[in-house]
This record gives structure tokens, C-alpha cells and sequence, in this order.
């Protein structure tokens, strides 16, 4: 087989190839989280991420209306933040580090910046991203053959906790066995636009064995009492080769009454997905219909779990809170 064969029993495997235009009366969210190691290391790993508020007029007009950014430095073995520190500055970010990196960051940060996230702050949009790179940035590890043996290392993960993970698949009957399946994933497609420079924020070009996770959130007037969500995430690692590769990719449109909050319509696409049973979660995204956004960040992760459920598809679902803040924007409140 080629040295960079598909798995044969991937997901599906049809990625997005454009960005829609941005729509007049507007507002783009465009984050990004680049994951990267120093040649041949395990740990630590470095987070660096980007993002950008747009608001475009009637006419077509653009306005950057805020922008900011993240560092971090993640001990993977332990599953600590050594640092941490988000630009625009806010000092009480400083105590996250020594805090755990995946599980209970997000109570963390919380309680470090309880204002970030009240008010759906494009540095806590930033913030909420740290546990879900931190997992993923393991990927590189496994792909690149740092791991080497130690991929028989008898970790199991829990079984039935999402779709991918569901007793008796593909990926739970890997781990079971001793050797953990490799996600290979199709050459990503390029998302910036050239004809517009505006419809992504800058990124710098990733290294060999890097990984970036990129999100983009679009809400626009849809009439007097209606927003319209259009949003997607699509995760990837670089390969050997210097090829980019799709590990997960999602899009979701949404509708949302301005008047109350809630969410009267929601329907989500898979693009890309590592195993044939994630696609099963997919019908979860319209669970959040009659949801408000303003609960929408805690629902989420309390009522959407097992194995109809898919943990990057309720990461996109709940950054879609953050059209609570973008939708005065567009309403000019």
C-alpha cells in the first residue's frame, strides 16, 4: 500500500472547497488554533491562535471590529497548562496555569474571567478551544510515529462516548486489540478566498506534523424578527509529505428568533469524519431547536451525550452561543 493509503474504513470524506461570500448587514467570528511540538517531542505542546470579528455593510464594506489572540503551553503527559495568556490582555488569565488542560479548563476559565464569557468574548471563544486542541494535538503524535511503542501503551478510552467511540466499532475494537487505528484523512481544500481578502483572518502557513483547528461563524439579518447561523470547523493535521489533511470537518445553519433567543432551526452537514460510524451523530445538531443561546454553552454538554452524539459536532453547537453577542451588531442595538 502507499505510505499514505486511506484507512478503509474512514468516514465520509467530502470537504468543503469554498467560502461563502460574506453576506451584506453581517458579521464573520474567524478563529484558528495552530498545535505544534518542537521536532521529535512529545511535550511540550504549543498552542497559538487567532481570531476576528468582520462586519460587513449593505454595500459590501468591511470593518474589522475586534480581533485577539492565545498562547498557551500544554504539558500533554500531565494535562497541565504551564501558560496561558490571551491578547487583548486580561490579567486574571494568569491563574489558569497549573490548571488541568482538557477536563475542567473550561470551569477554570471560568472562574478566572467569568466576564469573557458573559458577554461572549472573542478571547474566550479562544479560551473554550484549549481542552479540544489539547486532545486533538495527539494526533500528530500518533500520525508522525513519535508514539512509536508507545501506542500499546493499554490506555482505553471510555467506550459509548460519542459515536466514534461506540462499543463494538471500528475505533473502540482498535484500541481493544492493542493497536490504535491512525486517522488518515483527504488533502484539504483551500477555504481562503482570493478574490477577498477579508474572508479569513491571516494565518501563517503550518510546519510538517502541525496541526490547526479553524472556525468560522457567520450571522446575518434574515428579516425583522429572524438571524441567520451559518458556520462550520474543520481540523488538520500536515502530513510527512507537507500535504494538508482533513481530520474533522463539519457545517451547520441555524435560524434564530431575535425577539426571544431561541433557536427555531438547526441542521448540521458532515464533511469530514475519521470513522465510518461517526456520521451516525450528525442528527444531533437539531436537538438544540428550541434552545436559548443563552443556555446553549451549559445545555449542550449536560444533554447531548452518548453515542448519538459527537464531541466536535457539540463543540461547533455550542460556539454558536456566540451569535448572542453578534447578532446586536447586526441589529445595531
Amino acid at each position: 500500500m502507499p505510505e499514505f493509503a486511506l484507512h478503509p474504513l474512514h468516514g465520509i470524506h467530502e470537504p468543503t472547497s469554498a467560502t461563502p461570500k460574506r453576506r451584506p448587514r453581517s458579521v464573520r467570528r474567524t478563529t484558528s488554533i495552530d498545535m505544534t511540538r518542537d521536532v521529535g517531542s512529545l511535550d511540550p505542546v504549543y498552542l497559538n491562535g487567532r481570531g476576528r470579528d468582520l462586519w460587513t455593510a449593505y454595500d459590501g464594506a468591511a470593518t474589522e471590529i475586534a480581533t485577539a489572540g492565545i498562547s498557551a503551553t500544554i504539558e500533554m503527559v500531565a494535562r497541565v497548562v504551564r501558560h496561558v495568556e490571551v491578547t487583548p490582555p486580561v490579567e486574571t488569565v494568569a491563574h489558569l496555569c497549573g490548571a488541568p488542560a482538557m477536563s475542567g479548563f473550561r470551569a477554570a476559565a471560568d472562574k478566572a474571567a467569568p466576564e469573557l464569557r458573559a458577554a461572549r468574548d472573542l478571547r474566550y471563544t479562544l479560551l473554550d478551544d484549549v481542552p479540544v486542541a489539547t486532545l486533538i494535538s495527539g494526533h500528530a503524535l500518533s500520525a508522525s510515529g513519535v508514539l512509536g511503542e508507545f501506542t500499546r501503551s493499554g490506555y482505553l478510552p471510555v467506550a459509548d462516548q460519542c459515536a466514534g467511540f461506540a462499543s463494538g466499532g471500528m475505533l473502540m475494537t482498535s484500541f481493544e486489540r492493542g493497536d490504535p487505528a491512525v486517522v488518515t484523512g483527504p488533502v484539504a481544500p483551500k477555504l481562503d478566498d482570493d478574490d477577498d481578502p477579508y474572508a479569513w483572518h491571516q494565518m501563517p502557513p503550518l510546519s510538517l506534523h502541525a496541526m490547526r483547528r479553524r472556525r468560522r461563524l457567520d450571522v446575518y439579518d434574515a428579516g425583522p424578527t429572524h438571524a441567520g447561523i451559518d458556520a462550520m470547523f474543520r481540523d488538520t493535521y500536515v502530513r510527512a509529505d507537507g500535504a494538508e489533511t482533513i481530520i474533522h470537518e463539519y457545517t451547520l445553519t441555524a435560524t434564530v428568533d431575535t425577539d426571544s433567543g431561541f433557536i427555531v432551526a438547526s441542521e448540521a452537514t458532515p464533511r469530514v469524519l475519521p470513522w465510518r460510524e461517526c456520521p451516525g451523530a450528525v442528527a444531533s445538531a437539531s436537538r438544540i431547536t428550541g434552545m436559548a443561546l443563552s443556555e446553549l454553552h451549559f445545555r449542550v454538554r449536560q444533554e447531548l451525550t452518548g453515542t448519538s452524539t459527537c464531541t466536535h459536532l457539540n463543540d461547533l453547537l455550542r460556539s454558536v452561543a456566540d451569535a448572542e453577542a453578534l447578532i446586536d451588531v447586526v441589529r445595531g442595538d
